[in-house]
């Protein structure tokens, strides 16, 4: 497997924990019992998991028409990106 197989397949991850994030956080905040700053919250987290996501499905495209990439980019967004969706639904779960 070579580097841009590699970040190819970090920044799928990176997309993938991202939209698992933005599905988390739309979920809290579709609970009707917690009060209202707890739920808008939880649909900033959303909103900002779901621009993060786009921007990593954007340097997925980029890869994948032009052949540019950036490995350690992509290293580092695919960890963030599945990181997000782990703290996201360990937060859920409590909450």
């Amino acid at each position: 497997m070579n580097a841009y197989q590699l970040s190819l397949i970090a920044l799928g991850l990176g997309l993938l924990g991202q939209s698992v994030a933005c599905g988390v956080a739309l979920e809290c905040f579709f609970h009707k019992a917690q009060p209202a700053a707890s739920r808008r919250r939880w649909l900033l987290l959303a909103v900002a998991a779901l621009l993060l996501g786009l921007h990593h499905g954007y340097a997925l495209e980029l890869a994948l028409k032009t052949g540019l990439y950036d490995l350690r980019q992509a290293l580092l967004v695919g960890c963030a990106g599945l990181l997000a969706a782990l703290a996201l639904t360990g937060i859920s779960r409590r909450s």
